[in-house]
């Protein structure tokens, strides 16, 4: 029997998923909905590749489960998505995601020799279905940050970038299988298998240490508050529309809000007694802006004040302008301007 590199990748994709199951599960803190669906992923793994390994050295009597454990991947990213949206997730609603898998597997059992003659077919099937979930997962996370966009003022650390990153990762991982699988004949198998196991093993490894890193103080939002936004149809009347108008400006120039570094949609609907949905259209409509872009637009522009008339270091300015991120701080500073924030300066001084 001899073992090749994949093997050894293979073993330490078990080992580390099986570490990072147990760390979860013997974390004395309460387990936040991401870190259960985190486990059950890890765990997700773990079967898989155990099963691969004991299938590929005749250790197991029951051959060609992969279109079962491929049906579960693309449900089980989707619902570590919403994990990491959401308070709250209707799991027995959720479950129906996975009828085709168990279908799948019934089917694999009972009419295996049926099956393998279409394994190909079958195969392609998982692919796409695969394929259409990570897309789901995608649309979910851009319709969560157009919310964050409406709500907060600064994201940065709960904006999921990261996740998106994994999916485009996972995309990768599909697109090399489907070169191993279907043009075998144009690139050498052992080296794709050898890259598909290594990009597994980077895979999970991001999952466990940038999962961890989800902001524990924000607590997601409703699902229906996802799914939904205000409607072109919502009206204020116009006499009440132009006093929370009033409202709003009066208390931004005096009490200069946007100074703080959390300031949230909720935190503002909550000085001025106006609810957070009024004051999002009020927002929407009359400045054609985002909460997001209308807090840091003052930041901005007290900023470029400051960058003319004061000597002070740039980091210093900007925090003292409510910016608690560089990284953001940089790129809205130049998609406004054109320019960085040292470019700026000097374009004044000259």
């Amino acid at each position: 029997m001899r073992i090749t590199i994949v093997d050894i990748i293979g073993v330490l994709i078990i080992y580390q998923s099986l570490i990072f199951i147990l760390s979860l599960l013997f974390k004395k803190k309460a387990k936040p909905l991401f870190v259960k669906t985190l486990i059950v992923i890890c765990l997700l793994i773990l079967f898989h590749f155990c099963y691969m390994l004991f299938e590929k050295y005749n250790i197991v009597t029951q051959k060609n489960l992969g279109p079962f454990f491929g049906l579960i991947y693309g449900p089980i990213y989707y619902l570590y998505t919403k994990s990491l949206i959401l308070k709250t997730i209707d799991y027995k609603k959720f479950s129906l995601h996975f009828i085709p898998a168990v279908f799948t597997l019934v089917g694999l059992i009972l009419f295996e020799n049926l099956i393998l003659d279409k394994i190909n077919l079958i195969g392609l099937i998982v692919t796409i279905h695969f394929i259409a979930y990570l897309g789901i997962a995608i649309s979910t996370l851009f319709k969560y940050r157009k919310l964050l966009k409406n709500t907060t003022s600064s994201f940065y650390n709960i904006s999921l970038f990261w996740l998106e990153i994994l999916i485009y990762l996972q995309l990768a991982i599909i697109f090399v299988i489907l070169l191993e699988s279907y043009f075998q004949s144009f690139v050498t198998t052992d080296s794709l298998i050898l890259i598909i196991y290594s990009l597994i093993l980077i895979l999970i490894n991001c999952f466990y240490y940038l999962g961890l890193k989800q902001v524990s103080l924000f607590n997601g939002f409703k699902e229906e508050n996802v799914k939904t936004s205000i409607g072109k149809e919502y009206v204020i009347p116009e006499a009440l529309f132009n006093l929370y108008v009033s409202k709003l400006n009066n208390y931004i120039e005096d009490e200069k809000p946007y100074l703080e570094f959390e300031i949230s949609l909720q935190d503002l609907s909550d000085k001025l007694s106006i609810s957070p949905r009024n004051l999002s259209h009020i927002i929407n409509k009359k400045y054609k802006r985002n909460f997001y872009d209308f807090i840091n637009n003052y930041r901005l522009e007290l900023v470029k004040q400051k960058l003319k008339t004061s000597d002070s270091p740039i980091k210093e300015i900007m925090y003292d302008s409510g910016f608690s991120n560089k990284a953001t701080f940089n790129s809205l500073f130049k998609k406004n301007t054109e320019l960085t924030p040292t470019q700026f300066r000097e374009k004044q001084k000259n």
